[in-house]
């Protein structure tokens, strides 16, 4: 802080003190220097409390009107208007108030000096005078103190030394000992007190703060005091110590020091996204780095949008890795704000990553090819064919320009036949957009095409046929085998190119076909070229083969098999396998949820069967992940199956059937219960007689009632049925009337 200024500042009383109470002072705070943009505030206290009767303001003059006798100190506080220090000057003055009948009193001790009436004061406002200015947090709270502390720090201020206190004879702490010397801002260290006397010893601790020492704990019988550093520096710590029974603020004490370092500074090294293309509807995956490598570091990211708008996607954890799915198309940032955990900032760092979430890839034409060389002869079937990267619904345009100008507008034909009927020279442009799209085209390509008059039948490749899918494995030979339509004598050449470069180039050659076998990973372009033997040409038609060679097969589930059944009870055991190629390099995990809740998850497992019986009624879905054995990401492929469990069918057509037909007193009668559906179905009788139902049979498995009756009259059977599993009274019931007679 500042020195504050504290010349050419007087306190001006219209009054002389002492004054009675209830008497209107006006009170003027006089600056020499001409300084115009001032503000004034007054202050009085008394007893250690302060009040303020005139805030800041540009009026250096208040009327202050006091309510109660005692010794007053009037404090007036100036600082410039648009200044950056709180203070700029400082002025106090004392000031008595008293009753009528005391007025005398003072009258007669108006000649006192200045040293006299501060022996007057008591001890409170002695300790009050000697307190610099300082900021609120710095000052030490009076109410803290008792009288002698208050005397001590008196005294102190008075000798300007720092806290001196007088030992006592006989020395008590043998020893103050650290367990560390020097700590980081967060960490925490223990003093301890060695006193030569193990018994009936209390123990104070102080911390000093700027010039003043402030009170930790106070008196107890514990010896030790951890301590958390909060703040940077070297920290001073005063120990007082003395007897259970002694009447000494204190009787030794001792002083010691810890350095406080500011902890090791955090920085973000890296913010990335871990996705190849960042697509609407796909779950986007942020990850931040730092210099720490332990879980100490807490990280909170913000998300934020174009209007400026933001919204807390993670709040602070030590989590550094976020995931959403984006829903709609824009441009984003991540804000992420890292901190060390015991630190006090808001933040230590913080880095901004901006990204823009797409509806679908960008749509790029990888080739735009005709299966028939150029010169054409009228007439010729042109067939236009593509290969497209990205988009998710596409739409083609097809514009032929020449003698003859065609155009297709935007259709979803991924392949144009053109039937040129003119000699000319022709420019194809093929347009590709999405279907949400907004604009003319996302990407084009031209081919340039002659048309002659029509001559000998054209070369036309009418197959290519591969031995292996699209992704084919490392080290497995490769078979490709073309067919054409011709009347000539037909040459082939292959040319094999690897992510763009060329690897092998064969010369025009009476084989259609060709072995190779990649021994590397990669994407792999076999270029396929043919023409007549006589053809001056580089070749008469040509097309390409596109294979991804991989160090394994990805994993695909072809089919979820599962029995036939158009219900699901509780209980039931439901089973289904996966149907998977490769089978003995595939693993599988299961995921299942009941009503959307997550309640169990295998481990990747050789088991491409899946049993389980269900205890609970509800949807059921099962998510089913595959992947190979060498594959290093969580999964290859992904389905999911869905399965709805009821608690049962419900139990309908309940019907009493009697094994006879007549009924009479002293023979059994038994009568059986018939329905459809339920699960478990259980059984509840009651039988009237006399006019008065009686339960006989609490609900249970089994589903007849047998009894002898021994009188004679009507009766009724009352059958209640339910599921075991159902939580009602019953589901349905029957009821049987009789008659008994006698014999």
């Amino acid at each position: 802080m500042e020195n504050m200024q504290l010349k050419y500042v007087e306190v001006i009383f219209d009054k002389e003190k002492p004054q009675s109470m209830g008497t209107e002072i006006k009170i003027i705070g006089k600056i020499d220097e001409d300084i115009s943009n001032l503000e004034y505030k007054f202050i009085v206290g008394k007893g250690g409390i302060w009040k303020t009767i005139q805030d800041f303001s540009i009026n250096n003059e208040c009327l202050w009107v006091p309510d109660s006798t005692g010794n007053y100190i009037v404090m007036v506080q100036a600082r410039e208007k648009d200044g950056k220090k709180p203070l700029d000057y400082l002025a106090k003055q004392d000031y008595i108030i008293c009753d009528e009948e005391s007025m005398d009193n003072y009258n007669n001790n108006s000649n006192l000096s200045n040293e006299d009436i501060n022996h007057m004061k008591t001890e409170e406002e002695k300790f009050e005078d000697i307190i610099e200015y300082k900021e609120k947090e710095d000052i030490i709270s009076i109410s803290s103190l008792n009288t002698d502390e208050k005397k001590i720090l008196t005294e102190d201020f008075q000798n300007k030394e720092s806290v001196k206190i007088s030992a006592s004879k006989e020395k008590i702490i043998e020893e103050v000992a650290l367990d560390k010397d020097e700590i980081t801002v967060g960490e925490k260290c223990s003093i301890e007190v060695k006193s030569y006397y193990d018994n009936n010893m209390l123990y104070r601790f102080y911390i000093k703060r700027y010039k003043d020492w402030d009170i930790i704990r106070d008196y107890e019988t514990d010896n030790i005091l951890k301590y958390t550093a909060t703040q940077v520096g070297e920290k001073e710590f005063l120990i007082q110590c003395k007897r259970i029974e002694s009447n000494e603020v204190f009787d030794d004490y001792r002083t010691i020091k810890v350095n406080v370092k500011e902890m090791r500074q955090l920085t973000i090294n890296n913010f990335k996204c871990e996705n190849k293309d960042l697509l609407v509807g796909e779950q986007l995956r942020f990850k931040v780095e730092t210099n720490y490598h332990d879980e100490t570091v807490l990280y909170k990211f913000y998300k934020i949008y174009e209007n400026g708008r933001s919204t807390c996607i993670q709040e602070y954890s030590n989590n550094n890795v976020v995931c959403y799915d984006e829903s709609q198309s824009g441009n984003y940032r991540i804000l992420c704000l890292a901190k060390n955990i015991l630190s006090n900032k808001e933040y230590d760092d913080r880095a901004i990553f901006v990204y823009t979430a797409k509806a679908y890839k960008d749509i790029s034409i990888k080739n735009f090819i005709a299966d028939l060389n150029s010169p054409q002869a009228i007439g010729s079937d042109i067939r236009l064919t593509s290969e497209i990267d990205g988009g998710k619904k596409l739409l083609y345009r097809y514009v032929v320009k020449g003698v003859i100008e065609e155009d297709t507008g935007f259709i979803s034909d991924d392949e144009y036949i053109w039937s040129p009927k003119e000699v000319g020279e022709y420019e194809i442009i093929m347009y590709v957009k999405d279907s949400s799209y907004d604009g003319d085209y996302e990407d084009c390509r031209r081919i340039n095409f002659l048309i002659e008059k029509k001559g000998e039948k054209p070369i036309k490749i009418v197959d290519v046929i591969v031995d292996k899918d699209r992704n084919t494995l490392i080290n497995d030979p490769v078979n490709i085998m073309v067919k054409c339509e011709s009347d000539a004598h037909v040459l082939y050449c292959f040319n094999i190119r690897r992510n763009g470069s060329l690897i092998n180039k064969s010369d025009y050659n009476k084989s259609n076909w060709i072995d190779f076998t990649p021994n590397k990973t990669g994407e792999y372009e076999i270029e396929i070229m043919v023409k007549d033997k006589y053809s001056e040409k580089e070749y008469d038609a040509h097309t390409f083969v596109y294979l991804k060679v991989l160090d394994y097969l990805p994993a695909k589930i072809d089919y979820i098999i599962m029995p036939y059944k158009e219900s699901h009870l509780i209980g039931d055991i439901i089973s289904f396998e996966c149907i998977v190629q490769d089978t003995q390099n595939i693993l599988m995990k299961y995921e299942t949820k009941i009503n959307g809740r997550k309640v169990e998850e295998t481990d990747y497992i050789k088991d491409k069967k899946l049993r389980f019986t269900p205890k609970v009624a509800g949807k059921y879905t099962i998510d089913v992940y595959a992947k190979n054995v060498k594959c290093k990401d969580e999964f290859d492929f992904k389905k999911q199956v869905n399965i709805y469990v009821s608690e049962a069918l419900p139990v309908i057509n309940t019907n009493i059937v009697t094994n006879k037909k007549e009924f009479k007193i002293n023979e059994e009668i038994t009568f059986d219960v018939f329905n459809k559906g339920g699960k478990d179905v259980c059984y509840e009788f009651y039988l009237m007689r006399n006019n008065t139902w009686e339960r006989v049979q609490a609900y249970s498995r089994k589903k007849y009632y047998s009894f002898i009756p021994f009188t004679a009259g009507k009766y009724k059977i009352l059958a209640l049925v339910k599921s075991f599993y159902k939580k009602v009274n019953y589901e349905d019931y029957d009821e049987l009337s009789f008659e008994v007679k006698d014999i």
